[in-house]
This record gives structure tokens, sequence and C-alpha cells, in this order.
């Protein structure tokens, strides 16, 4: 997350969202009471007798005081609903109701009415600190996947074919410049500036292209190429998170650290230990008791009707509160889908509860 501006004093901060682990965030900091600044389009129309049918959208300011925050399912969007309390522009009234839709790239401001709590200004801290994105290219001579990470979110692209088929293919002498100049674009489009990119796929033509791109594409700063996988495309891609070089090279990104604790799971699980709370009621025990170390939490949780999702944000705080790590997963990895099959929440324990 971008943090243009952090005053605590004035209790005051000015962010762009990057990641959907960033609009999370500010779920998690904005609160019912706080007055939140952001621009909104608006359709202006020519109501002159012979005015031209086009609708131009115009750029509005408004400053509302929150009543209502959500999350939408996709984990993509933040929408924050409240009372209009300041607009730039006559086009809309002060007093009625507006909801701001807040996304990735989209800059705002929160003045907090009843101050920071010494959680929200940890995970806006915590949140400038970590620019977690990465790229992935999984290709061989036939086709290339392309992948961007960010958090612990997957973006998939559609796969690039190079054309070459039959014996053109076994000819190794054949140089894909052009293939990898089509790939290079395509990823161009996505990468996130200064992030490191990592090359997999059977053969040798991880290496050529990581070779190349280091040579002829100056955009991508760090280029590596991996050994241990086998697959190209699309499905190349989602096997590279599994791959256990990725991992090293990942280091402590969140999306490795969330898949070393799902593992962790498994392994407490198969041995009885007890220090492992599945699904939301025992990890708000847990959590009050200040039990969890670490919380793994999916998509699935938003559609489970018995949770209130403003209770789901003090479970989370409660776990930030005594020093736990907390992760939101979706269904773009396969950690997503492990999460959901375990009750859209589990949790990692320091001790076990009593029953």
């Amino acid at each position: 997350m971008i943090i243009h501006r952090l005053d605590a004093r004035h209790d005051l901060v000015t962010v762009t969202p990057e990641t959907p682990d960033d609009l999370w965030t500010l779920r998690r900091v904005v609160s019912k009471g706080d007055l939140v600044a952001s621009e909104s389009s608006r359709v202006l129309k020519e109501t002159a007798e012979y005015a031209r049918p086009d609708k131009e959208r115009i750029k509005v300011k408004i400053t509302i005081e929150t009543e209502q925050v959500k999350l939408d399912s996709t984990l993509s969007r933040l929408r924050i609903s409240g009372r209009i309390v300041d607009v730039s522009n006559d086009m809309l009234s002060k007093n009625v109701f507006h909801s701001l839709s807040v996304s990735e790239g989209h800059r705002l401001s929160i003045r907090k009415l009843q101050g920071f709590s010494p959680v929200q200004l940890r995970l806006l801290e915590g949140s400038k600190a970590t620019r977690d994105s990465y790229t992935i290219v999984a290709l061989d001579m036939r086709e290339a996947g392309i992948g961007v990470v960010k958090g612990t979110h997957l973006q998939t692209l559609p796969s690039v074919d190079s054309g070459v088929t039959g014996k053109m293919y076994s000819d190794s002498r054949k140089k894909p410049t052009n293939y990898f100049e089509k790939v290079a674009d395509s990823l161009a489009a996505v990468y996130p500036p200064e992030s490191p990119l990592f090359v997999l796929g059977p053969g040798n033509t991880k290496n050529a292209f990581a070779n190349y791109a280091l040579q002829q594409r100056k955009e991508f700063a760090k280029v590596e190429a991996l050994e241990g996988s086998d697959v190209a495309g699309e499905d190349g891609v989602y096997m590279a998170l599994r791959n256990e070089n990725l991992q090293k090279a990942l280091g402590a990104s969140r999306l490795a650290k969330a898949s070393k604790m799902i593992q962790e799971v498994m392994k407490r699980i198969s041995l009885g230990d007890s220090r492992v709370a599945l699904a939301f009621k025992d990890n708000l025990k847990a959590a009050k008791a200040g039990a969890v170390e670490s919380l793994l939490v999916s998509e699935n949780i938003f559609s489970q009707r018995d949770i209130d999702e403003d209770t789901l944000v003090e479970l989370l705080n409660n776990v930030e509160e005594y020093r736990g790590e907390t992760f939101l997963l979706d269904s773009s990895t396969d950690l997503g889908a492990q999460a959901n099959s375990l009750g859209g929440m589990v949790g990692l324990l320091r001790f076990p509860l009593r029953a």
C-alpha cells in the first residue's frame, strides 16, 4: 500500500491500495463514524434542446461520514457507505446517503474521529513496509503462461502461443525471438516495477527467455530461471507456486508463509496436536484468549450467513493485538481452496485451549 501521508497526531491518513491485501487492511482500519474522502465519477447530461446525446463523466470529490463498510465476496472491492458531509460539485447534495467503491489504485483519505488504535496503526505501517509482488512465467517452445502474485493473490493472463509446431518444435536451432518478444510484451503490461521475475518450465527454453529478458528488456529488474518444473502455460503457473526452488527464492513472502502454515496445520492434524483451531467459532474463542499465533481466512468465510463481518474484523484485530499474523486467501491459489475445505478459517495456536 502506498502511504502518501500518515499523521497519527491529527488522526489522518491518505493511502492508495495496491493489492487485495491492502483492501482488507483498509476494511479493518475504516470504522463507523470515520470521515472518508475520495473521488467518484458522475455522468453529466446535457439538457438543452439540441444537446448532443453523448454523456460526459466528471470527477467529484466526496467526503462521507461512514455508516457501513463491506468487502465484496471476491475481495477485490471495498464499499464504504454513509452520509455526504462535503462535496466539490453541486451535482450531489450534502446529507444524502452515498457509497464509495474503492479498488486497487483508488486513492482515499481517512480521518479517525475516535483516533487510531495501536492495531490500526500497526496494520498501516505493516502494509507500507511490505510490497510483496513478483511475476511468474512458465514456458516451453509452444506456450507461455504468465502470473502476477500480489500478497496472497494470483492474477493469471491468457497464455501466449508461439505458433511453433511439428518439426520446427523439435529443431532447437530455431531462435524464438518473436515468441519471446510477445511474451515479454504481455508481461510488461502487468509487471509490478522492480519486482522479481521467475521463469520456469521444461528444457532450456526458460534459460533462453531469462537471458533474453535480462539483455534485451531492461524494464525487468531481477530475472531468475528456476529448475524443478516441467509444466508450461497456465497450469505451469499454478504448479510453480508449489515449486520448492521458488519457495526458497521467495523467502518470507506472504504466500510462502501461508503455504508453510497450511503444511504445519496438516502435520498437526495428522499427529493429533490440539494446537489447531478450525472454523470461525473455535478461532474466535482462541483469539480472545490470545492463543492464535497465525490465522488463515478464505473468501468462503464471507458467504457464511451466520458470520457478521464486523465480528470477523474484531477477531482478526484481536489476533493482531496479541502479535499474531493474519492471511486473507482467495480461490486464485490452491491455498484458498485448502482453507475453504477446512471451514474457511484455520489457526495455529500457541497453546491448546481447554474444552
